[in-house]
């Protein structure tokens, strides 16, 4: 699929696209398109592992989930966002929530992480319950200091399934800057396992960045 990243500043606004291959729900490659400069560095996620690598060098390095990508982006957020497999949950009450001037009845859930690769911290996660859609997401650090808020403000039926396909970040450590997260140009097909190798990035522009 594509993942196009809009950030905004002031009365500007940042674009940047990649291309995201996902296999097993546990390896994640991300290829950078746009802007020019950038196009040709790869991210590459693996089990609780990450690794950054910039078009020409010769060898990737390692990062965590929660350094920023772009705007309110961490690279956790494109790399991988699997509540139930990063996040224990505890029922936490319920409530209305307002997002985007539609109204919500939602059940709180308030996530803890349990693996060295999760995002963030913790987190308050509202879900909808008419549908089990998430639908609001508040994330903090570890010092308890809140970090963001997102909204999944769309979600379409895409290759055979229903998925988020929006995320709306404000960040609050930046003086809540807004970022657009939209994914798009879904496909099933089968990825060679050389994707996802860290010893293989040096040689994969040809194949994934087109």
């Amino acid at each position: 699929m594509t993942a196009t990243l809009t950030v905004k500043k002031e009365a500007n606004e940042q674009q940047e696209v990649f291309r995201v291959f996902i296999k097993n729900h546990v390896k994640t490659l991300v290829s950078y398109i746009e802007p020019k400069r950038q196009r040709g560095n790869l991210l590459l996620m693996v089990d609780d592992n990450l690794w950054y690598y910039v078009n020409k060098t010769r060898r990737p390095v390692r990062i965590t989930p929660l350094q920023r990508l772009s705007g309110g982006a961490s690279y956790g957020d494109i790399t991988k966002l699997d509540w139930s497999r990063d996040y224990s949950a505890a029922l936490d009450g319920q409530a209305f929530i307002d997002v985007r001037g539609h109204l919500f009845d939602t059940w709180v859930l308030r996530l803890t992480a349990k693996t060295k690769s999760a995002t963030y911290h913790t987190a308050e996660l509202y879900i909808e319950k008419m549908t089990g859609y998430p639908r609001k997401a508040v994330v903090y650090l570890q010092s308890g200091k809140k970090m963001k808020t997102m909204y999944f403000t769309m979600f379409s039926f895409k290759a055979g399934k229903m998925m988020n396909t929006r995320i709306d970040f404000i960040d609050h450590l930046a003086g809540d800057r807004e970022t657009v997260l939209l994914f798009g140009n879904v496909s099933v097909k089968k990825s060679p396992d050389s994707f996802f190798l860290n010893t293989s990035l040096p040689t994969l522009y040809s194949e994934v960045v087109f």
